[in-house]
C-alpha cells in the first residue's frame, strides 16, 4: 500500500534535494509575493507557467520512480519540454471533455426529489467523479509517459474510484504533515512578532510546496503501481527505490 512516510523519505533523501527545493521554489515565491502585493493579474499570469512546471515535474518524477531511477526532481529543464508536450496532449483533451460532460450533467439533469441540499450533494458527487477520471488519466500517463495510456478509458474507469478513495485518505495525512512543518516555523515567527508576509516565511512555504511535489511524485508512483493496471511486463522486474518501500514481484 502507498505510504506517505516512505514518500517523504524518498523526497528528502534524494541527492541534492535541498538545492532542488530552493531552486524550484523561486517561481512559487514570485507568485506568492505578487499575490501578497495585490498584483493579482501579474500573479495569475506568472502562476500559469509555474503550475505547468510543477505538474510536469511531478509527472516526470512519477515516471522516474516507476522506471527505477534515483532522481525524482530533475535539474535538466530541457528534458522536461517533451514531457510537457506529451502531458498537454494527454491531459488537456481529457480535461476539456470530462469537464464539459460534468457541467452538462449538472446543468441538464433535474433531480426528481425536492430535498434540502440534495442538489448540492449531487453536484459534489458528480464533480468528484469527473475529477477522479481526469486525475486517473494523469496518473496513467505519468507512470509511463505514454500519451496513449491517458486515453485507456477501460483502465481509467476501472481505477478511478480506487484513486479517488486513495486521495481522500491522502489529503488529511498530507494536511497534518504540512501543518507540522509550517506550524513549527509559524510559531517561531509568532514568538518573535514577525509578520507572516515576511519574505523568509513566504520562501520557506514555497520550498514546502516543492517538497510536496516531490513527495506526491513518490506517493503517486506507488499508488499508480497498485491501483492502475499496467502491462504484464511492468510487474515482472523486481526493483526497489531507497526509502520508497516499493517492491515488485514476479507475477504468477
Amino acid at each position: 500500500m502507498a505510504s506517505l512516510t516512505d514518500a517523504f523519505n524518498d523526497a528528502i533523501g534524494e541527492s541534492n534535494s535541498v538545492i532542488k527545493f530552493i531552486v524550484y521554489a523561486i517561481p512559487v515565491f514570485i507568485c506568492a509575493t505578487l499575490y501578497l502585493a495585490k498584483n493579482i493579474f501579474a500573479c495569475y499570469l506568472f502562476a500559469v507557467p509555474t503550475i505547468i512546471l510543477l505538474a510536469t515535474l511531478m509527472s516526470n518524477g512519477i515516471y522516474n520512480i516507476r522506471a527505477n531511477k534515483r532522481e525524482i526532481l530533475t535539474f535538466n529543464i530541457i528534458s522536461l519540454i517533451p514531457v510537457f508536450v506529451k502531458l498537454f496532449i494527454a491531459v488537456v483533451p481529457i480535461f476539456c471533455i470530462m469537464t464539459l460532460i460534468g457541467f452538462s450533467i449538472i446543468s441538464f439533469v433535474k433531480l426528481p426529489f425536492d430535498i434540502p441540499n440534495l442538489s448540492l450533494i449531487f453536484n459534489c458527487v458528480i464533480g468528484l467523479i469527473i475529477f477522479s477520471l481526469i486525475f486517473t488519466s494523469y496518473l496513467a500517463f505519468s507512470k509511463t509517459l505514454n500519451v496513449i495510456d491517458a486515453y485507456n478509458l477501460k483502465v481509467i474507469s476501472e481505477s478511478s474510484i480506487d484513486v479517488l478513495i486513495n486521495l481522500l485518505f491522502l489529503i488529511p495525512q498530507l494536511a497534518i504533515a504540512n501543518g507540522i512543518m509550517i506550524g513549527a516555523v509559524w510559531y517561531l515567527f509568532f514568538v518573535f512578532h514577525l509578520p507572516l508576509t515576511n519574505p523568509l516565511f513566504v520562501f520557506y512555504c514555497s520550498c514546502i510546496t516543492v517538497l510536496n511535489v516531490s513527495v506526491l511524485s513518490s506517493y503517486f508512483a506507488q499508488a499508480s503501481y497498485e491501483l492502475i493496471k499496467g502491462k504484464d511486463s511492468e510487474y515482472q522486474d523486481n526493483y526497489h527505490m531507497k526509502g520508497s518501500g516499493i517492491y515488485t514481484h514476479n507475477k504468477k
